[in-house]
């Protein structure tokens, strides 16, 4: 669903005020094409949304980002373009600028730095609680609304998808099925539709974190960002991929609390809110399959690997909380 430009065409570059600029394009980028675009002393990332992503999604970004640069985090603020938008629609793609961030990736392999990535994730919950606009992000849903997140692509909703998936590759599509069904029950019994929505990142992990001189330099793609319970950004960050070594785990979750304690009912939907995580990720992969055929080997991988894996360290999940500071729900 990646957009196929190879360069910034003139016209958008023109648009920002960076007209005869150099582009490099970026590496990463999972959802969307980022550029850096260099005029003279000059700098700003142009970024191409995905087709799946719409001007009144982009907007609920961009406040939220502003929001949170207005609270002090170092962001890439959206850049006005000559026509006093921020937002520029162009021979059928959605592009913005931003704000170019100087750091690097630092590695989040030990301890003492997911303690200091939960940290950070519970003061940026803290910060982000007093955005001023209200009701959900347009075209987009909470965890576990899978409608919401395949309805941009028009394929259909998720179960239809997975019916069409299911012609081909019923024995996947069972084990999807299977998931699903476990986890809106779970989700239910536990009592996730009773938390409170708030603005989360949604996608809060190393490859978004920038850093220069041991301190945090950049906060990197709100592309995710909605309204939902603040946990559902803890719980990707106990599944890269394979499950989160224990001590990391810890690690993470007594940073985060360092800010703001996990209630009772938090702790009892973590690990049901990583197996949402995973079946978000499904969707997405769902509609690439759907759109282009691509993604049948991450779908296999994700239900047959990391299903498995997770299952296997749920337990020790459960456990951490006998260790960390609560309050009551």
């Amino acid at each position: 669903m990646e957009p196929a430009e190879d360069t910034v065409p003139g016209a958008v570059l023109e648009a920002f005020g960076f007209g005869g600029a150099e582009c490099t394009r970026f590496e990463k980028g999972l959802m969307n094409i980022h550029w850096l675009a260099v005029l003279g002393d000059e700098r700003c990332v142009i970024r191409r949304y995905n087709s799946m992503r719409t001007p009144p999604a982009i907007a609920w970004e961009q406040a939220l980002v502003e929001h949170a640069a207005s609270r002090g985090w170092p962001v890439a603020s959206p850049r006005v373009s000559n026509d006093g938008t921020k937002l520029v629609e162009h021979d059928g793609g959605l592009w913005a600028a931003g704000t170019y961030l100087e750091g690097e990736f630092g590695p989040m392999e030990t301890p003492a730095s997911f303690h200091i990535c939960g940290r950070l994730l519970g003061r940026l919950h803290r910060d982000l609680a007093s955005f001023g606009v209200e009701g959900q992000r347009p075209d987009f849903g909470k965890t576990w609304e899978l409608d919401a997140w395949v309805a941009p692509v028009n394929a259909g909703t998720f179960n239809e998808i997975l019916a069409a998936f299911g012609r081909e590759y019923p024995d996947l599509a069972s084990l999807i099925r299977r998931q699903r069904y476990r986890n809106l029950r779970e989700l239910s019994r536990l009592k996730y539709p009773d938390l409170p929505d708030y603005p989360i990142h949604g996608d809060f992990h190393r490859w978004n974190l920038l850093w220069k001189d041991g301190q945090l330099s950049g906060l990197l793609d709100f592309d995710q960002s909605r309204r939902d319970a603040l946990v559902c950004d803890i719980a990707p960050l106990l599944m890269p991929f394979q499950p989160l070594e224990q001590k990391s785990a810890a690690a993470l979750l007594d940073g985060y609390q360092s800010v703001r304690p996990l209630s009772d009912t938090e702790w009892d939907l973590l690990p049901a809110l990583v197996r949402s995580s995973l079946l978000w990720w499904v969707a997405y992969l769902l509609t690439g399959w759907r759109t282009s055929s691509e993604a049948i080997d991450s779908i296999q991988r994700t239900m047959t690997v990391r299903f498995p894996a997770f299952e296997a360290a749920e337990p020790g999940f459960r456990a951490l909380r006998k260790h960390s500071p609560r309050i009551n729900s």
